[in-house]
């Protein structure tokens, strides 16, 4: 029971990733407070987690209006007492080609993703620090190192992975630990990932039930975790890794007065360091 005593929110949590968080977070031991911007999913999820023996309420609303986001975490401190955990799981996923990119759908998945995330944890750390306690697992994704047809999403994603290392910044000595997750699972997203690349995207994701990834930010609401602090946890199938934070690569080169000429003989001599790959990959 690694959550044993704790409340926690989970966004989001109608279904897929966020109901498998919800789940688990429960049969922890957590009370849950169960969101999502659908009533009767988020009803669902409670209900199961009742008939398991455990201990959830719902809420609905929306994470991307700052006082819905209020109403979310001030819920689960109205129904159990507190709130110990945050989980910013709540989140919507376009694709398109930039030069097809609808504006209004670019700036609706950084309204949920990005302003939700902010929303929520802006709220709920509010709530933590006098208590000098808590944990908030944001969620980003592997997207935001660079993938075709994810420009607004994977954008949304890397504001999240910096909203993270930001926090850490704020939070550090705080008793309040700010983490993310970069979570890969069977999901509708997946499933609108692969119709929309055809074969080249075909059966990435098949073998990645959504709970293969909830002991993972379990984990981080926990005590356990009590070290970590800034870190971004990758879950991919049956592999558990980190994800680096931005880095200065090599050493770089010094000239007191730059010019355009000067800057572009460093990048013939290779004096500037290595160009980075597009997309994640293994250092």
């Amino acid at each position: 029971m690694n959550l044993a005593g704790k409340a926690v929110v989970v966004t989001g949590a109608g279904r897929g990733l966020g109901a498998a968080y919800a789940r688990l977070a429960a049969a922890e031991g957590a009370a849950v407070l169960v969101n999502d911007v659908d009533a009767d999913l988020a009803d669902g999820v409670v209900a199961e987690i009742r008939a398991a023996g455990g201990t959830a309420a719902g809420f609905a609303g929306s994470v991307a209006d700052w006082d819905a986001a209020g109403a979310i975490i001030g819920a689960c401190v109205e129904a159990f007492g507190a709130i110990d955990g945050l989980v910013n799981n709540a989140g919507i996923f376009r694709l398109a080609n930039p030069a097809e990119q609808d504006p209004d759908e670019f700036r609706a998945v950084l309204e949920v993703n990005v302003l939700g995330t902010a929303y929520c944890g802006l709220h709920a750390i509010r709530a933590m620090l006098p208590r000098g306690s808590g944990s908030i697992v944001n969620v980003t994704s592997g997207s935001h190192a660079g993938s075709a047809a994810m420009g607004a999403y994977g954008a949304s994603k890397g504001a999240v992975a910096s909203l993270t290392y930001c926090w850490a910044a704020d939070l550090a000595g705080s008793g309040v630990r700010v983490n993310a997750v970069s979570p890969n699972a069977h999901t509708r997203m997946a499933d609108a990932y692969e119709a929309y690349l055809g074969a080249a995207a075909q059966g990435q994701n098949v073998a990645k039930p959504p709970a293969q990834n909830a002991p993972a930010v379990v984990y981080l609401l926990s005590d356990a975790a009590a070290g970590l602090h800034g870190q971004i946890v990758r879950i991919d199938g049956d592999e558990l890794s980190m994800v680096a934070h931005p880095t200065v690569q090599g050493h770089g080169t010094l000239n007191p007065a730059w010019t355009v000429s000067s800057v572009a003989a460093a990048f013939a001599a290779g004096e500037v360091g290595p160009l980075s790959p597009v997309g994640l990959h293994r250092a």
